[in-house]
């Protein structure tokens, strides 16, 4: 009776469609109420592997066929949500020397930040005096060079940012990976979370504060205006505040460690 159950549920996940499958938080795949399978690390950051939780009875042609729908099923969803990377991926495998080839640094920054799940902290970065070179080539990957943090913005929406923080963890071979920031926050007290785990979240951490690297960079574009405007502490201490939803004194905490 068994064999007939595993038969019939093998083949209705092999065949079911997208939308029946979920990811959660902790690297598990859920279908039809139950966990099928589990990601662990694989040979890139980025390419987990789908390791199934099934049956040993089962047979090894259905064992292979759920194999093979949850493969496709990862490989959409790091597809879909990462694209940004994965076209970064595409352009470091060009031979060099081609066309459409990276030059040396920028080839060697696309490779960083696929390793570093998206974001590079650019004071460790020894930068060339041809920088400028380098950044229109990675200007149309949608590569930001910020003052502090090299990234790319379009990994900061919540459905990339939440896929970055579990491939972390994945990777880095968790058994508790540490829960994502809520969708929508710009900048957060920081309690235990792991620095890195942050940072491929999209979030920098200033102070015991975790900043959003876009809000990082308002910040910073708004102290470079009061420089330049002379604008006192009175006027500008309010709209910092504002920036990132904290206290005057964390924000001064804050500065201080810029």
């Amino acid at each position: 009776g068994l064999e007939g159950e595993f038969f019939a549920r093998a083949n209705r996940l092999a065949a079911a469609e997208d939308t029946a499958f979920t990811l959660s938080e902790h690297g598990r795949i859920w279908w039809d109420g139950a966990i099928v399978a589990q990601l662990s690390a694989g040979a890139m950051p980025l390419s987990p592997t789908v390791e199934l939780a099934v049956d040993e009875n089962l047979k090894p042609e259905l064992r292979e066929a759920m194999q093979r729908r949850l493969d496709t099923w990862l490989e959409k969803r790091i597809a879909d949500r990462l694209q940004p990377l994965l076209a970064l991926q595409a352009a470091i495998d060009v031979k060099a020397g081609t066309q459409g080839a990276l030059p040396g640094f920028a080839r060697a920054i696309a490779h960083r930040l696929i390793e570093h799940f998206g974001s590079l902290d650019r004071v460790l970065i020894d930068l060339p005096d041809n920088l400028g070179q380098h950044i229109r080539a990675l200007k149309s990957f949608g590569i930001w060079f910020g003052k502090r943090t090299i990234y790319l913005p379009k990994l900061l929406r919540p459905e990339a940012a939440s896929l970055l923080g579990l491939l972390w963890g994945v990777w880095g071979k968790l058994e508790h990976i540490p829960p994502h920031p809520q969708p929508g926050l710009t900048s957060f007290e920081v309690d235990a979370a792991p620095y890195d785990f942050l940072a491929a979240c999209g979030f920098r951490v200033v102070a015991k504060r975790a900043i959003r690297f876009d809000m990082l960079e308002r910040l910073e574009e708004e102290l470079d205006k009061a420089a330049t405007s002379g604008a006192t502490a009175d006027v500008l201490m309010p709209k910092l505040v504002s920036l990132l939803g904290c206290g005057n004194d964390e924000m001064k905490e804050i500065l201080s460690t810029l």
